[in-house]
């Protein structure tokens, strides 16, 4: 792991820069998304034909997973899969990047290196973009972990909401570069026609700012996909979650010794 104050430094200035942009539409250039992404990997401990790709927040960093404890819980529960982290920050987002580059720099590599598992893990923006690239792919993707993803402004979750849920909701048109309303469109059709692939497995903490809209996409899942939890936006909430999925989920062929 990198000297604990450069990572320290790293962190506070991707969260800054990402909130600048934020306030600052078209200072874009604040994060620039390198081509290809920068990603690190995480080698099973035995021969796997399955790869989980991890997706950060929006003040995150792609080795937050590993400090974070969730590549030693892969490894303690004997998951059969290689892992990859990939530095996905908001600038991905911001210049519609994201999704070329995980099937450009991630997928393709995946493909070619045999893999035939390949798993969606994302936390807040992540969970996000996870969703999103599902909705766009869904066919490269065998299952989902959105864990407290942001579903979009509170004034979308109000609107599903005073509909009665997302079954009964109308969408309505969605503009092309509306991806929130595309991934809610997508998510409302997904439920109802019960597609088994890929299977969207939900987490959150009950106090989490995201909780509202994470709610309501919860009651259109089956209840064995959705993991709520008392605790709030954060790293601690999302690992318990984590240990939650992997204890009751298999991801490729477990091993048990």
């Amino acid at each position: 792991m990198i000297p604990t104050l450069s990572y320290r430094l790293r962190r506070l200035n991707r969260g800054l820069r990402a909130r600048l942009s934020l306030l600052r539409p078209g200072s874009d250039r604040l994060l620039s998304a390198a081509q290809p992404v920068l990603k690190i990997e995480y080698p099973g401990r035995i021969d796997s034909k399955a790869l989980i790709v991890f997706l950060p927040g929006i003040g995150d960093l792609a080795e937050d997973f590993e400090r974070q404890g969730f590549i030693h819980d892969l490894q303690r529960h004997h998951v059969a899969a290689d892992a990859v982290a990939i530095d996905a920050h908001f600038g991905y987002y911001a210049t519609r990047m994201l999704f070329e580059r995980i099937t450009e720099d991630v997928l393709a590599a995946a493909t070619e290196a045999g893999y035939h598992e390949i798993w969606l893990v994302g936390v807040s923006l992540g969970g996000f973009g996870a969703a999103c690239y599902a909705a766009l792919h869904h066919e490269r993707v065998s299952g989902l972990v959105l864990l407290a993803p942001y579903l979009g402004e509170k004034s979308i979750a109000t609107e599903i909401a005073d509909a009665g849920g997302v079954a009964r909701w109308d969408a309505g048109p969605a503009a092309g570069h509306d991806f929130v309303r595309g991934l809610w469109q997508w998510l409302q059709q997904h439920v109802a026609h019960g597609e088994p692939r890929p299977p969207i497995y939900l987490g959150y903490g009950t106090g989490d700012k995201f909780a509202q809209a994470n709610g309501l996409l919860a009651d259109a899942l089956p209840p064995a996909q959705v993991f709520a939890v008392a605790g709030g936006h954060d790293w601690r909430t999302w690992r318990k979650i984590w240990r939650l999925f992997l204890e009751k989920e298999a991801i490729g062929q477990r091993q048990h010794h």
